[in-house]
């Protein structure tokens, strides 16, 4: 992150919020989920997120919530946009863009003008999508597991070939006809473009053949992030990339901080989603991951925002993971 490890405990001794220090190679990002919420309450929390110093920030992509389908959700790209307009430094993505909800031409072109809005800081994150019933309530085809891993490599096959300028492609899903590509990007030679899922089979592999990051899915284990990261390795290796990816990143829900740490048998304790616990144990949870290769990380802030809960990592947590006094060892 963008601050030096003194100011980061400077903060910490005198006891108020301060901008995280850099954890040498580890990126920190924050996810704020569009369910339950208004517009106020999101840009308020992304003008907190960028004055703490995060990395990056991101919406999630969804029509309903899939735990409360009748509640609120915004729309993630139009919501994307605006927020890109209301921060200066950040990095902003959606974590991760359903791909069955929008034709990957008219994705590509919505992230570009992202990306020109936000002046170059555009990732774009791009998954199979999951739920179910999202499809079924809003008529969108859902199909097998196998034919939304096809869908997605077909879709990253044609925002490679639109950010590269444009051209034509013929596949059993999409296609492009010659089509053009103006204005390009500003980041170059591309955006970020970050696959996420878990499936070891199908969708894995396609973060190695495609993309420059890999997210993984809240279940993943700190084993199952190391056995993934070798299949990228072994499938941008025998797809014969120049460059293979370098955005390893896990979510984690941001729980709770607390002054003493939870027992060991406590329902959170040494979760591989939920961190919760004393600084020390938080650190631990996450440093089991970067253990394994993460080198990203990116706290889901469920709402109502703890945007104070937030504040506290930047001041507890963060230090620890910057190899201050009680890093966790290796």
């Amino acid at each position: 992150m963008r601050v030096l490890r003194l100011a980061a405990a400077i903060f910490l001794l005198l006891g108020v919020p301060g901008r995280p220090a850099s954890a040498g190679h580890l990126r920190m990002g924050v996810l704020t989920p569009l369910d339950r919420v208004d517009w106020s309450e999101v840009r308020s929390a992304w003008r907190e997120i960028e004055a703490l110093g995060f990395d990056d920030a991101w919406v999630n992509d969804h029509l309903l919530a899939p735990d409360s389908p009748t509640e609120p959700h915004l729309e993630a790209w139009t919501t994307l946009a605006a927020l890109a307009n209301e921060t200066r430094k950040l990095d902003v993505g959606v974590l991760v863009s359903g791909n069955t909800y929008r034709n990957p031409a008219l994705l590509a072109k919505m992230a570009t003008t992202v990306d020109q809005i936000s002046n170059g800081r555009l990732v774009l994150g791009i998954g199979a999508a999951w739920c179910h019933r999202e499809h079924e309530a809003y008529g969108f085809p859902f199909g097998t597991a196998r034919e939304r891993a096809t869908r997605l490599a077909e879709a990253l096959e044609v925002i490679t070939i639109l950010w590269q300028g444009g051209g034509s492609f013929q596949g059993e899903h999409y296609s492009l006809d010659e089509a053009p590509f103006a204005p390009p990007n500003v980041r170059t030679p591309r955006p970020p473009l970050i696959v996420g899922g878990q499936g070891k089979q199908w969708i894995v592999p396609l973060a190695g053949r495609y993309a420059d990051g890999w997210n993984a899915a809240p279940s993943v284990t700190p084993e199952g992030f190391r056995e993934r990261v070798e299949i990228i390795e072994k499938e941008c290796a025998s797809s014969g990339r120049p460059a293979c990816p370098t955005r390893l990143s896990k979510v984690f829900q941001l729980r709770t901080i607390t002054d003493a740490p939870l027992p060991a048998d406590a329902k959170t304790a040494g979760s591989s989603w939920v961190l919760a616990g004393n600084p020390a144990q938080v650190a631990a949870q996450i440093q089991q991951f970067t253990d394994a290769g993460a080198n990203e990380i990116v706290l889901m802030l469920p709402p109502p925002y703890d945007l104070e809960t937030l504040r506290r990592f930047s001041r507890d947590v963060v230090p620890l993971l910057d190899g201050g006094p009680g890093t966790p060892a290796p």
